[in-house]
């Protein structure tokens, strides 16, 4: 795992949630980024100096997309140093089977199979632990950035949901209790609105 830390942009989100009594606070949540595709990762990886080629790097990568979950299908936990292990597990449906049933050659045991799903457990060994709250200590380091609301505008002549952003200094200056604070958030500025969130 790398020695340096990268830093995670962070937002906070008010509680609206009624029935908490956590109600009004700030929760954190991370600033996510667009997703990388294959060939985004194969182009990252040549940019920590990788020795082959983007092409060699985005086989390999297409290989184990294929392998790992053909492996998983098969029982196999996929483990990958350094970031962590991919294995299956069984969903049942509620109650199971009972004794009577399984004791029954008519009885099919797998109808009481829900769902198979393929799950991850990160690393977790002393040199390379990117679990939970030793991956805040060891490889990240938060970074205060926003505060986001999500708010139900008119967009395109539609009702949507949509996501306001105002930066956390923003935010400090407006609802400062000297200038009577409590306010709703400002349009324009920092605020963004992203038409493709909810509906």
């Amino acid at each position: 795992m790398a020695t340096n830390k990268v830093q995670l942009a962070v937002n906070f989100r008010k509680n609206t949630n009624t029935r908490t009594t956590a109600l009004g606070n700030y929760y954190a949540e991370v600033d996510r980024q667009k997703t990388l595709t294959t060939r985004g990762l194969a182009a990252h990886l040549k940019e920590h100096n990788c020795m082959v080629g983007r092409d060699a790097i985005v086989a390999v990568l297409v290989k184990l997309s294929e392998c790992v979950p053909e492996l998983v299908a098969q029982g196999v936990g996929v483990k990958l140093d350094g970031l962590g292990i991919f294995y299956p597990t069984i969903e049942n449906k509620k109650g199971g089977a009972s004794e009577t049933q399984m004791l029954d050659s008519e009885f099919d045991p797998t109808s009481i199979i829900k769902g198979v799903h393929v799950r991850f457990l990160p690393e977790s060994s002393e040199l390379d632990n990117i679990t939970s709250r030793q991956f805040l200590t060891r490889g990240v380091s938060a970074a205060s950035m926003n505060i986001v609301k999500s708010e139900v505008r008119t967009v395109d002549g539609k009702s949507k949901r949509v996501q306001v952003v105002q930066s956390l200094a923003d935010f400090r200056t407006a609802n400062a209790p000297s200038s009577g604070g409590g306010g709703p958030l400002p349009v324009g500025g920092d605020t963004e609105i992203d038409p493709d969130d909810g509906d």
